[in-house]
């Protein structure tokens, strides 16, 4: 756009290039997108850098110095513990995400491994393929009719609800944010955090780490669940003591199916003892996922730079 300043902006990772196409075609933003940029060096060679849009890399209070020009960090996805989003404020950054736009995927996700485990189909695979025929080894179990305890009732923990809803199960809810009608809506159940944990088949874990949930889930909460019950965690690594986790798993032979970590990065993971399934936080990676919280994060960053809309944003005063 000619006679008019562009706004550079940096993608540093492989995002859906719909965030790239609708920015360059609104005319004013340059974009550069480099999966696994050096962000902190990206940030001192463009001391204009006017905007992230990150997954899951850490945005540092170094990498903020760095950018004298930042003004926005838009995570592409919901959960922002990457962030220094104090920081950000401090130093008049904005911090948006973008929340819905991964839900169904990790929703699809719990569902997956629940009834991965129930079936035992990981260990039967590697069975089968080695040429075994070992059926009376992995008998497993249904998930219809079980009582599932969703914590968390956001986006991710409704739609868990809902795309449950054709097992017919029994669903518990905890949220202090949730009302009885809006849960019943649901067809859950409110009940005390103590309450899910103990009466639940199934507890999944849906909520963001904060000082408030982080070692939530403890050994108080663990030592309550039913005999063969199962943990799910598809949102953050720190809601659980994982200490904890492995001081109460063998006495009440709590499944544990796991996509999160402390670091979303190759090398040994601490839950290798404990976990029952581990994948590499694979919840939002869907090409669905990737379009839509790639598209959102475009049109949440215009919307703040053209309209002041500022909705989506974690870190205000």
């Amino acid at each position: 756009m000619k006679g008019k300043e562009m706004k550079k902006v940096l993608i540093p990772t492989a995002l859906d290039s719909v965030a790239k196409k609708i920015l360059e075609a609104h005319g004013g933003y340059t974009v550069t997108q480099i999966p696994k940029a050096d962000i902190l060096q990206f940030a001192k060679e463009n001391p204009d850098l006017h905007a992230l849009i990150v997954r899951s890399e850490k945005v540092t209070a170094e990498i903020i110095d760095a950018a004298p020009a930042l003004k926005v960090v838009v995570r592409a996805g919901a959960g922002y513990n990457t962030i220094d989003i104090v920081h950000a404020r401090a130093k008049g950054v904005d911090v948006m995400n973008t929340p819905g736009a991964n839900s169904n995927g990790v929703a699809e996700e719990v569902v997956a491994l629940m009834l991965a485990d129930a079936r035992k189909l990981i260990p039967a695979d590697a069975s089968c393929r080695a040429g075994k025929w070992e059926k009376t080894a992995f008998m497993g179990t249904e998930i219809t009719g079980k009582t599932v305890g969703i914590v968390g009732l956001g986006y991710i923990g409704r739609l868990v609800a809902k795309r449950l809803s054709g097992f017919e199960p029994k669903l518990l809810g905890y949220d202090p944010f949730a009302t009885p009608e809006q849960a019943k809506a649901l067809g859950i159940q409110l009940v005390s955090l103590p309450e899910l944990f103990a009466q639940s088949d199934y507890v999944s874990l849906h909520l963001p780490e904060n000082a408030e949930t982080k070692g939530m889930v403890n050994r108080v909460l663990l030592g309550q669940m039913k005999e063969g019950a199962t943990l799910v965690n598809c949102a953050r690594a720190g809601i659980v003591n994982e200490a904890d986790l492995r001081a109460v798993k063998a006495e009440r032979k709590i499944r544990f199916l796991n996509d999160v970590y402390a670091k979303d990065e190759e090398g040994p993971k601490s839950v290798a003892d404990i976990a029952d399934i581990m994948v590499p936080h694979l919840g939002a990676s869907t090409r669905e996922a990737n379009y839509k919280a790639a598209e959102l994060a475009a049109k949440e960053l215009i919307d703040l730079d053209d309209k002041g809309i500022t909705a989506a944003v974690v870190n205000r005063k």
